[in-house]
């Protein structure tokens, strides 16, 4: 009796074992063609707000590996990470994926078979890796000023461009494939290529949420781009009627984040929130383009005809300090500068992807638009007024 007293826990535990392991399954297995025995890959589960660790596998003596994880029934991100590079996956059934690298080339030439929606997924990630090498050489230019601020921009948008017409090509084929959510947000360098709060973005973004919606109803993913999607609706439209009010528990918050203190031309640092109470057109830009006399002159002639309960806060990018200086002299806005230039982190925060670039703030300190090539300025301002 004794015995089988002691042999009840491990039955106990043997039942909680399997009963763990029940439910649908996914296979991920592959070789890595040139592993050697310091080799460890790394499996991650991408989740909406974080990246979590889920095993880790030396390869075998012939670079195989294999990984088990539980399916869910809606479409997942998955991450094989190996020195610093990473495949990205999804998974949206109990299938096995096969997936054949090298460890020197591992993200970026890599075999991967048993789902349509991988072979997707992986020419969004190739787009955003040439969008990251073709930045990082227009940086490279930029900071040994073979191309000015303005020639910086304007190939950005070229860079864009070309990553956004891959992207449009994957998502309005199939707006439910889990790789037209990833491509919507992805980030190149700080660079969000679709901006959901920019109208011409907009159709995909809604176009997606309204596909996951219906295809992935319990999926978190689905919540959350259904939400976002239709916050950034919400943003638009009411601005273009009224001021937007955002909820107070992400007043504080945002205020923090999206404050500027930068120096006047006399040296003295003025904080945007300053100026709170008045509305505020928020201008990124560079005075030693040709178009700033002209885009300046339309700028004086709204603050003459708004002040004292408007203002200007107008951050200038200019990598020469002296030119600036004397070009803002007798400027009647606030003009800061930004001694980092374009290496700047307000380009990334702000998405500032031209010169000049502008986005409309309320009284109340919040940004509620951002002002399109085209726009009628004046009649976005008297909005706010």
């Amino acid at each position: 009796m004794k015995m089988f007293r002691n042999l009840f826990p491990i039955f106990v535990l043997c039942a909680l074992v399997s009963c763990s392991d029940k439910g649908p399954k996914f296979v991920i297995e592959g070789k890595i063609s040139d592993a050697t025995d310091s080799t460890m890959l790394y499996l991650e589960k991408r989740e909406l707000s974080q990246t979590t660790l889920l095993d880790s596998i030396k390869p075998g003596t012939k670079g195989e590996f294999k990984f088990k994880g539980t399916s869910t029934p809606y479409p997942e991100f998955y991450v094989l990470r190996l020195n610093g590079q990473v495949i990205n996956l999804v998974i949206d059934s109990t299938e096995t994926i096969k997936v054949n690298a090298s460890e020197k080339n591992f993200g970026t030439e890599y075999n991967v078979e048993g789902s349509e929606a991988n072979l997707q997924l992986k020419a969004i990630t190739l787009a955003q890796y040439k969008a990251s090498q073709a930045l990082d050489e227009l940086q490279r230019k930029f900071s040994n000023k073979e191309v000015n601020e303005q020639e910086y921009f304007s190939q950005i948008q070229t860079i864009a461009s070309e990553y956004k017409d891959t992207a449009l090509k994957i998502i309005f084929a199939d707006t439910k494939n889990p790789a037209s959510y990833f491509a919507l947000f992805q980030k190149v360098k700080g660079y969000l290529f679709f901006d959901p709060y920019d109208k011409s973005d907009y159709k995909p973004f809604a176009a997606v949420a309204t596909a996951w919606d219906l295809n992935y109803p319990d999926s978190p993913r689905a919540k959350h781009l259904h939400d976002y999607t239709l916050n950034a609706i919400k943003v638009r439209r009411q601005s273009e009627k009224q001021p937007f009010d955002i909820n107070n528990a992400n007043e504080i918050d945002a205020a923090k984040y999206y404050n500027i203190e930068l120096p006047d031309v006399n040296g003295t640092p003025v904080n945007l929130t300053s100026l709170k109470g008045k509305v505020v057109l928020l201008d990124f830009t560079v005075y030693q383009s040709e178009k700033s006399p002209e885009h300046n002159i339309v700028l004086n002639k709204l603050y003459n005809k708004f002040k004292p309960d408007f203002e200007i806060y107008q951050v200038s990018f200019d990598t020469d300090v002296h030119f600036w200086k004397n070009s803002a002299a007798n400027i009647p806005w606030v003009a800061v500068h930004e001694n980092k230039s374009l290496n700047s982190d307000l380009i990334s925060k702000f998405n500032v992807q031209a010169l000049p670039s502008l986005l409309l703030i309320n009284r109340n300190g919040e940004i509620v638009k951002r002002l399109l090539p085209g726009e009628n300025i004046e009649s976005e301002i008297q909005k706010l007024l």
